[in-house]
């Protein structure tokens, strides 16, 4: 598989306070990569920092090209789309001008077709179209913000602690779609997850980032089957 994302050296932080320390990993097309770590190890912030929206140094190369120095817009237009820690979800907007939002980048003549694709996808959103997407529940929150990313028709999707909040049925089912999604239409994935059993469930691959660095990595189910790595990410 071609190299999608390409991300050498890369350091990146809030003003004074460096979080990371010259990471390097990858992404090939097609691919899902998980990134587990603890909580402060840095796994946010890493993925602010290919997605733009926070200053960094490094290498930064998507298809090839060098995205180190772009804007988060750009990098939207370029193919990467981000579903942020949070769901981070315009609340005071309607869960339709939500997901219009997400096609902003686009110049071509599919978003109706697109809107329709994911109201069918998930029908709770097709119900609450002309609600305020403050008054959906967690769940439904969290859906809105995986189909306004979407919405871009990205190559690379950067999931950030997908399941933080949800309930059981409702995480099974989205990292469902996710798999679904990667498998029938080779969407790459980097993926940010506390929940280091069901992400690794759909990896193929993984990287362990402790304070801000890279102390392993590998083929997930090589990652899965390491003793140390079962008792510090697995819990067993």
């Amino acid at each position: 598989m071609s190299q999608l994302l390409e991300v050498h050296g890369l350091h990146a932080g809030y003003g004074p306070v460096e979080v990371l320390h010259g990471i390097d990993l990858t992404v090939s097309a097609g691919e899902v990569v998980v990134v587990l770590g603890a909580n402060g190890a840095g796994k946010t912030t890493m993925i602010r920092a290919v997605s733009g929206t926070i200053h960094r140094r490094g290498s930064v190369r998507l298809n090839g090209d060098d995205i180190a120095k772009a804007t988060a817009d750009s990098i939207v237009r370029a193919g990467v789309a981000q579903v942020p820690q949070g769901r981070g979800t315009f609340v005071d907007l309607s869960v339709h001008d939500n997901l219009r939002v997400g096609a902003y980048s686009r110049r071509d003549a599919d978003v109706a077709a697109d809107l329709d694709r994911w109201y069918e996808t998930f029908p709770r959103l097709a119900e609450r179209r002309e609600q305020r997407a403050g008054s959906l529940s967690g769940g439904e929150q969290q859906m809105l913000a995986v189909a306004r990313a979407l919405m871009s028709r990205p190559k690379l999707l950067l999931c950030d602690e997908p399941s933080l909040g949800l309930a059981p049925i409702i995480v099974q089912e989205l990292f469902g779609l996710l798999h679904r999604l990667n498998q029938e239409e080779g969407l790459a994935i980097l993926l940010v997850e506390q929940n280091a059993n069901l992400a690794m469930d759909i990896a193929h691959r993984a990287y362990l980032l402790e304070t801000g660095a890279i102390v392993a990595s590998g083929e997930a189910e090589t990652i899965r089957n390491d003793d140390a790595v079962r008792k510090a990410y697995l819990g067993y």
